[in-house]
């Protein structure tokens, strides 16, 4: 229960540092904006950021497990074009003939 109040006390620390920043730079920036406005626009920008992430999250994670599913043996090596070094020496059965 400690841990948890801590990292919410740190999270709102660093919300309000954030803020105070977005304000510091808007007040320079766009003098003629309400800080309201400022800081609306700032939390929509922040939520299509966290909704684009999100997704491209959840896309990857979805094609990882399908290819897991469909035996790929590691989802990090189907970037490359062969398997890597050894493992079609640990597939083969033991006292199979090796073809060259």
């Amino acid at each position: 229960m400690l841990r948890l109040q801590s990292t919410l006390s740190k999270s709102l620390i660093c919300l309000f540092a954030l803020t105070g920043i977005i304000l510091m730079f808007a007040q320079s920036a766009v003098p003629g904006v309400p800080y309201w406005k400022v800081l609306l626009y700032a939390f929509g920008l922040v939520c299509a950021l966290s909704i684009c992430l999100f997704s491209v999250i959840l896309v990857r994670a979805s094609f990882n497990q399908w290819s897991l599913r469909h035996h790929a043996i590691d989802t990090g090596w189907l970037w490359f074009n062969a398997n890597p070094p050894g493992l079609d020496t640990l597939r083969k059965p033991a006292g199979a003939v090796t073809e060259k």
